[in-house]
């Protein structure tokens, strides 16, 4: 089957790439580094899986086969309006949630059975390809390297390699702790510390996994944490020597990738020691420390049952993580509300009650969980503000830029430092309902036959007209995925050449062997300071797109933010950019 390297890419386009293909070797060379990795069913993992999820429980994070139920109707639904429109709500709210679960259980069905027929083959292979933006993702869907915790936890390197060090042991270690979730924002000595003090559970659980659901079954990735107590388990039983083959993926993750690189871009101290840009004796929690942030503000906010109750409830880097995660990526306060609200959900779930009203759940003279939401948003937009204020002023830059672009019905495009060729159409699309045959023919008794079961159905029909709005909300996060993209290219092409020859990688997250850790972070720190240090990217994107600007407006292309006094070049010495 073909692919092309772009997906849905256009034909001009695509001959465009080919053309200028000797300016941008980087993005050929790792596509083909990537997608030639062979890989491997971990047997011993999918047997977990299989059995847990054959006896319909939810450990390691598994979606619930039952079925919420709808309560019945109310006996007066008829003449009280309110009693029905509370129990519609209700309804509404458990259809959602079973509708959550349906998708939930399809993609696990879906892994668990590819890989029930992959294990048969010693090498399996993912073939790749590149988005619009220049971001590397896997073709077949569910099972592969880029999917869920259950996924990553069902494959291993088909090519494994002696450890051959007590660093790689270590980095072994490391990655072990990082998939139980307790330690890994602690230091890498602690997360090293964490395993051995924890060796004895770890054993037990790869020798009875079901016998210890309490300890693995409940961590941050369950089924990557199973993989690491199988290859610790035969690490041991091999005599704890440095000449053990291992084949087990092991992950570093770089903190924030989209706020390191907006602090990148506009060298700002504040925005790169709070994303571990800099060295530090810990690693620093930029998630923490917009949550530190709310606190204060909250504090200085009139008194008033929601800021008691958030006080009580606590407010921690989990209530922050997704706001700050998605703040480069278009986020809007009411995105964050919807972010903040899902951690209640995600808290439900895990046991910790919602103190606040529910449509599920009303509690008499308690706030809703919208209001209670919408109060502490107000709060936690305003820490980000103070947190990474140089990042936003990037951010506001690409946006007055792409305006007077897409204002002129033009797409924006612009070139990577790897040489890709980023166009970013945003088109205004229109609906139309079509006709559909859908199944077999069905009986029209009236007209005494089978006729097309005919369905209506509503398309979207792209235009030639851009979408202002939606060009001028997205250009930031497509803008720094471009360039996660680059320094993923980079760094893959830098290892490869050093020696490394099987990857799993995830935009920001890189995975080795553990022998291959050290080699893969220094080329990954080498590939950010290539791109970053003492360059200039938002002049060479504001110099690149002078032409397509008309030339009535170019005068009106703002100055490019100032920039401050991070030394980008320290990411070299800093543990804790990608650990």
């Amino acid at each position: 089957m073909h692919y092309n390297i772009v997906k849905k890419a256009s034909r001009p386009y695509l001959e465009e790439m080919y053309n200028r293909a000797h300016e941008m070797p980087e993005i050929w060379k790792c596509i083909n580094v990537l997608q030639k990795t062979p890989f491997k069913v971990n047997t011993s993992v999918l047997e977990v899986a299989k059995s847990v999820w054959g006896k319909g429980l939810t450990v390691g994070k598994l979606p619930s086969s039952v079925k919420e139920e709808v309560p019945p109707k109310p006996f007066d639904i008829d003449t009280n309006e309110e009693a029905r429109k509370a129990w519609s709500k209700i309804k509404r709210a458990i259809f959602d949630a079973n509708e959550t679960r349906e998708s939930k259980i399809l993609l696990t069905k879906s892994i668990i059975d590819i890989a029930t027929e992959f294990q048969q083959h010693p090498h399996v292979y993912f073939p790749g390809q590149y988005d619009w933006r220049g971001r590397y993702y896997s073709v077949p869907q569910f099972f592969n390297v880029q999917n869920n915790d259950l996924a990553r936890g069902l494959i291993l390197f088909a090519k494994g390699k002696p450890l051959a060090s007590d660093q790689a042991l270590a980095r072994l270690a490391i990655h072990g702790a990082n998939t139980f979730g307790e330690a890994d924002k602690d230091t890498l000595q602690n997360r090293v510390k964490w395993v051995e003090d924890n060796q004895q559970r770890i054993i037990d659980t790869a020798n009875d996994p079901h016998d210890h659901y309490d300890f693995w079954g409940k961590c941050s990735e369950p089924f990557q944490f199973l993989a690491f107590c199988f290859e610790w388990r035969d690490f041991v039983k091999f005599g704890e020597t440095s000449d053990f083959v291992t084949n087990l993926p092991c992950y570093s993750d770089c903190s924030n990738s989209g706020l390191q690189i907006f602090s990148a871009l506009l060298a700002d101290k504040r925005g790169g020691e709070a994303t571990n840009l800099v060295p530090s004796e810990k690693p620093r929690d930029v998630y923490k420390e917009v949550a530190d942030e709310t606190l204060e503000l909250l504090d200085d906010r009139p008194d008033c049952i929601e800021k008691d109750m958030w006080r009580e409830y606590g407010v921690d880097r989990y209530t922050t993580k997704k706001v700050t995660m998605c703040v480069v990526y278009a986020l809007t306060k009411w995105s964050g509300r919807e972010y903040i609200e899902d951690h209640l959900k995600e808290n439900e779930e895990d046991g910790i009650e919602n103190p606040f009203s529910t449509d599920r759940n009303k509690k008499e003279g308690v706030p809703s969980s919208y209001k209670a939401t919408s109060y502490l948003a107000d709060s936690v937009w305003d820490a980000l503000g103070n947190v990474i204020k140089k990042s936003r002023e990037a951010m506001d830059w690409l946006q007055e830029v792409t305006k007077l672009v897409s204002s002129d019905n033009k797409p924006i495009h612009w070139t990577t430092p790897t040489g890709f060729i980023v166009q970013m159409n945003c088109p205004i699309t229109t609906p139309k309902r079509i006709n559909t045959n859908m199944g077999e023919k069905i009986w029209r008794p009236k007209l005494n036959k089978y006729v097309d079961d005919i369905k209506k159905t509503t398309i979207r029909i792209e235009t030639n007209k851009i979408n202002v709005q939606k060009a001028v909300n997205t250009i930031s996060s497509c803008y720094v995925h471009s360039l996660d993209a680059s320094v993923l290219q980079r760094a893959v092409c830098k290892a490869y050449d050093a020696g490394i020859t099987d990857f799993a990688v995830i935009h920001d997250s890189f995975g080795v062997l553990a022998p291959d850790v050290d080699l893969m972070n220094k080329s990954l720190r080498e590939s950010f300071v290539d791109i970053f240090h003492n360059k200039n990217l938002l002049k060479n994107f504001s110099e690149e797109i002078q032409t397509q600007v008309s030339k009535d407006k170019r005068n009106k292309i703002p100055a490019v933010p100032e920039k401050g006094t991070l030394d980008v070049s320290q990411v070299m010495h800093s543990e804790y950019f990608c650990s």
